[in-house]
Order: structure tokens, then sequence, then C-alpha cells
């Protein structure tokens, strides 16, 4: 057997458990969050949207890069995960103490009383998200996805569980503060009972140091990075109405969750599969391409349907009261599919030890997105939306970026996106053609309009992209099938 072969099949393997994991959480997710707009207000949700962002851009301090660095590093010494642990949670602690202390300004600042109760009841997040980075980072090390898959799922459940009845019982904004508190518990007692590994009474400044010389640059990567995804939320809570955050929160909730099925499947297999293929830059360029194509596949045509569908989908999932968010997928639905595509970038030049090139990138798209941002503000929420869009502007640099430090091929790389958009024009222009005619507006379209067009536009979109894959591609996809269904016979 090859290495590439043998690397395959366990990375297959793993995306198999984090398949399952991530469509059935959000799976879970998606009912959950179907019942929860029918029974909660817009304001409402706008309200724990702002403090979900401003929670977001704080949390990546607790892990401060250190779980990544113990997934990157060749080889860890005994102190290493000991030292990351009482490190992340010492600043959780620390975090979540200052939040609960400047939670009333910060409300005040926004002009929204309610932010304030909920930051303080959200601050016990940090020291459950440090608890649960090194024993998942060190499982992700070796690519054993299962308790990991297991964990999210009991997580997604249990804060179901609490929340539905809560907002039954007219619980409000603190049936979605229970959700997500009660998620992060089960997610944490749910990953500590599947993993033999404790911290020691332990800590090395030696070995501190060692994981922050590649910890420091990715936690400036990942705070530019929670910044760039949270800024757009923050911006509109601070300039419009908790009701119109709302909207934009639904729309842009609709894009994560697909984004996560697409992206954090491949993304969390990619980074540990380029981590152990580091010193052989045509295997990995390899495997590079290949990921690149099935994410621009996967995409493309999730997000095409999600676009063109969105007037059908939105009113079934969420009801006729959200069809305001319609425009806001439409215009950041384009962006969803690049952002798939581009997802495996900033892991390539991670896994290469790379991360001063990943740093620049994400200071680059960092200023370029939030410019565009403020620049756009002035034209109301879907102004905001497009700031979204533009900001790819800057993906020729990324390109640039990646040949140089990694030896990306450019032109190879480009192709694998450029077949899967050429196959994607006639299937969903045709749908778009499709919403002027009456059939659009038949009774319950989305079963017999949304539905069966879909079906059709994917078969068609999934014949063309077969022959415009290319042999390389059509052997990988091979070959992970005969893998999967090997799987599954034995089973």
């Amino acid at each position: 057997m090859s290495d590439d072969d043998d690397l395959r099949r366990r990375a297959t393997r793993s995306v198999g458990w984090v398949v399952a994991e991530r469509w059935s959480s959000r799976l879970v997710t998606v009912l959950v969050l179907a019942v929860l707009t029918r029974l909660l207000t817009p304001s409402e949700f706008g309200v724990i949207s702002l403090a979900t962002s401003i929670f977001a851009v704080l949390q990546v301090f607790v892990d401060s890069g250190l779980s990544k660095t113990l997934i990157q590093k060749r080889r860890l010494d005994p102190k290493d995960a000991s030292t990351a642990f009482w490190t992340s949670f010492g600043v959780s602690v620390i975090l979540g103490t200052g939040l609960v202390l400047t939670a009333a300004p910060i409300s005040s600042a926004f002009g929204e009383p309610q932010l304030a109760p909920v930051l303080q009841a959200m601050s016990v997040l940090f020291p459950l998200s440090a608890l649960s980075q090194v024993p998942a980072a060190l499982l992700e090390r070796e690519l054993d996805f299962k308790p990991l898959s297991i964990r999210q799922f009991i997580g997604t459940v249990c804060g179901a569980a609490v929340a539905i009845p809560l907002a039954l019982v007219g619980g409000g904004i603190w049936a979605l503060v229970a959700q997500t508190v009660v998620s992060a518990l089960a997610a944490v007692i749910a990953l500590w009972s599947s993993t033999p590994w404790r911290p020691r009474f332990e800590y090395s400044f030696d070995s501190l140091r060692s994981l922050w010389r590649i910890g420091g640059s990715i936690l400036a990567i990942d705070l530019l990075d929670a910044i760039q995804a949270n800024i757009d939320k923050i911006v509109i809570g601070a300039l419009f109405s908790p009701q119109e955050l709302g909207y934009y929160f639904i729309a842009q909730r609709v894009g994560t969750i697909l984004i996560e099925l697409v992206t954090s499947v491949l993304s969390r297999v990619s980074f540990t599969t380029f981590s152990r293929v580091q010193d052989d830059r045509i295997r990995l360029n390899r495997i590079f391409r290949q990921l690149t194509f099935v994410a621009a596949a996967a995409s493309i045509a999730i997000f095409g349907l999600v676009a063109t569908l969105a007037p059908q989908l939105v009113a079934f999932l969420f009801g006729p009261q959200w069809t305001d968010a319609v425009p806001i997928i439409w215009i950041l639905a384009p962006g969803w599919a690049l952002g798939a595509v581009m997802y495996f970038d900033r892991n390539v030049l991670l896994a290469t030890s790379h991360a001063g090139s990943a740093l620049v990138l994400a200071i680059v798209q960092n200023v370029v997105g939030t410019a565009l941002v403020f620049l756009l503000a002035p034209f109301g929420v879907l102004g905001i939306a497009f700031s979204r869009l533009a900001r790819f502007i800057i993906w020729p640099v990324r390109l640039v970026v990646l040949k140089r430090a990694a030896g990306v091929d450019i032109g190879k790389y480009v192709s694998q996106l450029t077949r899967c958009v050429v196959a994607s024009i006639v299937p969903f222009g045709v749908i778009i053609g499709l919403q002027f005619t009456p059939w659009a507006t038949a009774p319950a379209p989305f079963w017999t309009f949304a539905c069966p067009v879909a079906v059709i536009a994917l078969v068609a979109y999934g014949a063309l992209l077969w022959v415009l894959a290319g042999e390389e591609n059509r052997t990988v996809l091979r070959a992970v099938w005969a893998d999967l269904t090997a799987r599954l016979r034995r089973r």
C-alpha cells in the first residue's frame, strides 16, 4: 500500500466520523432554529447575535493558538499539553471575570439593556472552552475524530432539549442563552468521559516558549479572523436596530451552518493531513488540489441551491416573518462558496511552517474587510452584506502567497474551481429563470417547486461536473467512494 493510499484511507475514515457529527449536529441545529424562529422575535435573535459576536472575538485568547500548535508540532515534549491546558484555563478565568465586570458598560455603549445580563451569563463559556481545547487537539492530532464527533452531537442535543421547552414557556432570549451554555457544558462532559488524557499539575515556561513560537502567529491570525467574521454583526448592532441584526443573523446562520458542513469536515482533517506531508511538497500540493476540488464541488452545489431557492427555503424553515433575510442571503451566498474554497489556504501555510505568511494574509484581509464594512455601512444592512462579498477582491493576493510560500501551482489550483463554476452555470441559471414562473409560487412551494427543481439541478450539475472533473479528480473520487463503501460493507 502506498503512503498516499494509507493517508487517504486514514483521512477518509476520519472524514466519516466528522461527516456523521457535522450532519447530525447541524440537522438538529436547523430543526431547533426552525422552532425557535417561530417562538422568538427577530430582536431577541439580534441581541444574542451581538453577544455571541463579542464572545467569539474574546474567546480566541483562551486558546491563544496553542491547540493548533499541539497538532502541528512534529514531536511533543512531555509537558507541552499540560502547559497549554493551564495557560488556556488561566486566561479563561481572567476573561470571564473581566466580561462580568464590564458587561454593563458594553451594554450601555450599544444602547441595548438586555445585552449586559446575557454577556454575564455567557462568561462561563470561557472556562468551558478552555477545558475542551487541549483534549480535543490531542485527539485531532491522532486523527481520532470519533470522540470529538460524539461530544459535539451530545452538546447539540442537550442544548436543544433545554432551549425549546424554555422558549415554549416564554423564556424569550434566555432560551438562546441556555442553549449555548448547556451545549458547551454537555460537550465538555462528553469529551472528558471519552479521553484518557488528564492535565498534570506541572508547568513549563520552556514548553510555553516553544509552543508560542508558532502559537503567537496562530493567535494573531485567529484573532484577525474572529474580528473579520464578527465585525459586520457588531457594526449592525451598534448602528441599527436589534430587529435588523436578527434578520442578518438568520441569513448568516444559514451560511454558517452550511459552511461548517462543507469546510470544517475537510478542514479538521486537512490540517493534520497537511502537517504529515509538510516535507513532501509534491504530495502536499496534490492533496491540496484534490481537497480544493471537493470543497468547490460541494460548496457551489449547496450555496447555488440556497441562493436560487432562498424565497422558498426561508419561508419553509423559519416562517414568512423572516422573508427580509432573503435579499441578504442572495448577496452573501457567492462569498460563502468562495470562502469554502479558500478555507484550506491557511492550513497549507500553517502546516508548512509559514505562519508568518498566513498572518500577513489575515492582516490584509482584515484591513480590507473592516474598511469595506464601514465604507458601505451608510447603505444599511444590505450594504454591509455586500461588503462581506466585496472583501474577496484580495483573492489574487492569496494565490501569489500560496505559490511563493508553499509552491502551489496557481493554474492547476484555479482550474479546480473553474471546472465547478462552469458545471453550475446551466443548472442554476435554469432555476433563476423558473423563479419568474407561476410554478415558483404554487401552493406549498417548498415541496412542489423547490424540492423537485433542486433534485433535477443537482443531477445535471453532477453529470456535468463528472465530465469536466478530469482524470486525476475522477480517480480520487473513485478511490474515496471505494473506501467508504468497503467500510459500510464491513459493518
